[in-house]
């Protein structure tokens, strides 16, 4: 059946999968997982065709993660259910595994539809301020428009997990609680059937290290009062959602009207952007060829004068030095 892993980017989806693992879960094939870097040095566990196609899918209809396009219905056309069947069947050889691309949030129906059976999923909600701060920190963004982000992402998770059987849980209580958290999620997995024989609790907590929770907002409690009021009724809204939910179901509030509008300028932003960087890579392309051409000019040019060099130098050995001399004299002329 499998596990999806959901939650908003730098909302510890990275650490909860580490955790799954740890209980014996398989990540997929281990040549094509997404390595660890300096940004997630414990690992990512995404699979790169998955993230690839993720990121295709969300081009095509105009957007990127950090710019979530909007989708009309009946988006998920054949040719998207047949890849992703596929990258299923290909990446993951255990009926216990675990799919993590925090992209998935925005695509959900795509990969439920392509399952080979009904998957359960596991969704981890961060403070939305601390997201904010985080994609601020790592990627430039206005801290404004983070938040309209990640209420995109946990809302449009919200909307696909309808019907599923998923374990919400949160990423401060995962960091600061994990003993708690791994019993309850245990709990919900050995419920469903979806709990390895022989899993390993003691190093699943092992794998949750709190010293790893990055670009943390410096702000205290009375600054919460800088995230919209929409914004904070949703996170009351899904901290109220921890724990188990056999068939999840979800009303959650309305989001505020200059979500969509701050999201709908990020994506004019970025196609300009984007647009721009285009331009430029072909100007580049364009200059790489023409200063290719005289470089080989310049190569020519030289052979050139070195069969030149040659040939005078051979004058020089033939002639007497008086008619070379003339000959220069008339060349100076």
């Amino acid at each position: 059946m499998g596990i999806l892993v959901l939650g908003m980017h730098r909302s510890g989806t990275s650490a909860l999968a580490g955790t799954l693992v740890g209980l014996g879960l398989e990540p997929g094939v281990e040549a094509t997982l997404m390595p660890a870097d300096e940004g997630n040095p414990e690992g990512y566990f995404e699979q790169q065709p998955i993230v690839e196609l993720n990121e295709e899918i969300l081009l095509h209809f105009g957007g990127r993660w950090d710019s979530p396009p909007v989708l009309e219905a009946n988006w998920v056309s054949e040719d998207y259910l047949a890849r992703a069947r596929a990258l299923y069947a290909s990446l993951y050889d255990s009926a216990h595994f675990v799919m993590k691309d925090p992209r998935v949030s925005l695509l959900l129906e795509l990969w439920r539809r392509a399952a080979p059976s009904e998957p359960c999923a596991v969704f981890i909600v961060r403070d939305p301020l601390q997201v904010a701060w985080s994609l601020a920190k790592r990627d430039a963004i206005p801290v404004v428009t983070g938040l309209a982000l990640w209420s995109a992402f946990n809302r449009a998770a919200l909307a696909g997990l309808a019907g599923l059987r998923v374990h919400v849980c949160t990423y401060r209580d995962l960091v600061e609680h994990p003993e708690e958290v791994l019993e309850s999620l245990t709990a919900s997995l050995r419920a469903w059937g979806e709990l390895p024989d022989g899993a390993d609790v003691v190093g699943a907590r092992a794998r949750v290290n709190p010293e790893l929770r990055r670009n943390t907002a410096p702000v205290s409690d009375d600054r919460r009062l800088e995230a919209p009021s929409e914004i904070e009724d949703l996170a009351h809204y899904l901290e109220g959602l921890v724990g188990r939910h056999d068939a999840f179901s979800s009303a959650c509030p309305p989001p505020g009207w200059w979500e969509d509008v701050l999201l709908a300028e990020r994506r004019t932003l970025v196609a300009e952007l984007t647009e721009a960087v285009t331009t430029r890579d072909a100007i580049i392309g364009t200059l790489k060829v023409d200063n290719e051409a005289l470089r080989t000019q310049s190569r020519e040019l030289r052979e050139d004068l070195r069969a030149t060099t040659a040939d005078l130098e051979t004058l020089r050995n033939v002639y007497p030095v008086r008619v070379m001399r003339a000959l220069g004299r008339m060349t100076r002329r």
